[in-house]
């Protein structure tokens, strides 16, 4: 059996580092139904697994497919893979490469708000009379924002399940703008005009992840953009 690289990943990161990088042999693991379905589609079905590793089964997983590299191109959010692929590696002594894109970006912006976590998030949109807000944080955790579910929209990829975490959070479909992204500021400056939104809220997700695009928008519309540092 020939030696593999891992490629743990499913982000934008991971078709960069296809392109600029000597792919060998190669197999990509993602943890989203979506992320199977898209990547698939570009590298084909033998190329990709759908699976979310813990310890035990990332070894198992290495050892049963003569892995010698593991090159992490997750989210900067998904911190627990992150950890263990470095723990798995140093136990299999195999090779660790991460091609995690940058988690912050140097923008100054006088309505820009940084909040370092979710509760912090939550506390200050329970305090501001904010009339229309534009969530761009996701799904997963979106129930914790529930309370929001009158007057926010929720931007998120056109997954099924996606759409059932918001609908389950108490938002109706006609708050839901499922589309795949990252976007362009003007696309991002169309959509805030359109729905008259007074705050985006967003994470800290990289130049790759459409962050800045997002903060240059509102910039350009001059509204409050609240960033979530930790999730």
């Amino acid at each position: 059996m020939c030696k593999k690289i891992l490629i743990l990943g499913g982000t934008s990161d991971t078709e960069k580092y296809l392109s600029s990088n000597d792919k060998k042999e190669y197999i990509i693991s993602v943890a989203t139904e979506y992320g199977y379905k898209l990547f698939s589609k570009k590298f084909g079905k033998d190329k990709i697994i759908l699976k979310r590793f813990d310890k035990n089964s990332l070894e198992d997983f290495i050892k049963e497919n003569n892995i010698y590299k593991i090159v992490d191109t997750t989210h900067p959010f998904a911190k627990e893979i992150t950890q263990i692929a470095k723990d798995v590696a140093n136990t299999l002594n195999i090779t660790y490469k991460s091609f995690i894109r940058e988690g912050e970006i140097n923008i100054t912006y006088e309505k820009l708000i940084y909040v370092t976590s979710i509760k912090e998030a939550i506390t200050f949109l329970t305090e501001k009379d904010f009339k229309r807000i534009l969530l761009t944080i996701g799904s997963k955790m979106i129930k914790h924002f529930s309370f929001l579910n009158e007057k926010a929209y929720v931007r998120i990829l056109p997954f099924e399940q996606s759409i059932k975490d918001v609908i389950e959070a108490g938002f109706d479909y006609d708050k839901i703008i499922a589309i795949q992204g990252p976007f362009s500021k003007d696309f991002n400056n169309a959509i805030i005009k359109e729905f008259d939104i007074d705050l985006l809220v967003t994470k800290v997700s990289g130049k790759s992840g459409g962050f800045e695009e997002k903060v240059e928008a509102c910039r350009e519309m001059g509204i409050f953009c609240l960033v979530i540092k930790n999730w």
